[in-house]
């Protein structure tokens, strides 16, 4: 799995896209090398994959809800991308086929269990990532050319309050693995004493149950 396809990042969109990838790679990883009966393991990458979940989720949730609409209110060309509905489709069933498997691996840590877990994963992100490249290549430049229209900076400002409670979790979060390229750019977007703030005070989630499970020797 491509770890990170885009090199410049002019919204925050793309950050958040190279995390994903990042997390794909690990889970893959992770399953690759199951400690077959580790109900701990099971229990920890579980954890984890909460926390993906949620950020998949909420994060196409938010496009639909607060940034397509934005767009649709200036004079920008959106007929490049008129089956980002369908590929957000099929990527929700992906993420609930998924889910599944990885439910089912932590009520039985076998090694079934962590190979049908790692195969729906792989799903997952064929069809994600697909999805993200599409995203990248025809619908990112409009986005970083109108970032700046009132639409845009409305629905970024209903954005940041909606992810304010998570805040230190996701600072966390899209640091965690990234390169010199993301982190520069996730200052760009928000002050380092912010950034820092936020994953020192509210990341307590983040710490616990998701960058454990990557320090752990088993994955």
């Amino acid at each position: 799995m491509t770890e990170n396809q885009v090199t410049e990042h002019k919204t925050m969109n793309t950050i958040v896209h190279a995390a994903f990838r990042r997390d794909l790679a690990r889970f893959d990883a992770a399953l690759a090398v199951f400690p077959v009966g580790s109900q701990q393991r099971a229990d920890q990458l579980g954890r984890a994959w909460d926390f993906y979940e949620q950020e998949l989720h909420h994060h196409h949730s938010y496009e639909e809800q607060y940034f397509w609409p934005a767009l649709q209110q200036t004079d920008a060309d959106l007929s490049v991308v008129a089956h980002l509905d369908d590929e957000h489709d099929d990527m929700r069933r992906a993420l609930e086929e998924a889910t599944v498997t990885v439910t089912r691996l932590r009520a039985d840590p076998g090694a079934d269990q962590a190979a049908a877990a790692r195969a729906g994963i792989a799903h997952l992100g064929a069809v994600l990532l697909a999805h993200l490249a599409h995203e990248e290549t025809d619908l990112e430049p409009i986005s970083a050319a109108y970032q700046g229209s009132p639409p845009m900076k409305a629905a970024l400002a209903k954005v940041k309050k909606a992810h304010l409670p998570n805040m230190g979790n996701l600072v966390l979060w899209l640091q965690d693995g990234a390169g010199a390229n993301e982190k520069a750019a996730l200052r760009r977007e928000m002050p380092a004493p912010i950034i820092l703030l936020f994953g020192a005070i509210a990341g307590r989630r983040y710490r616990r149950d998701v960058a454990s499970a990557w320090a752990s020797p088993a994955g």
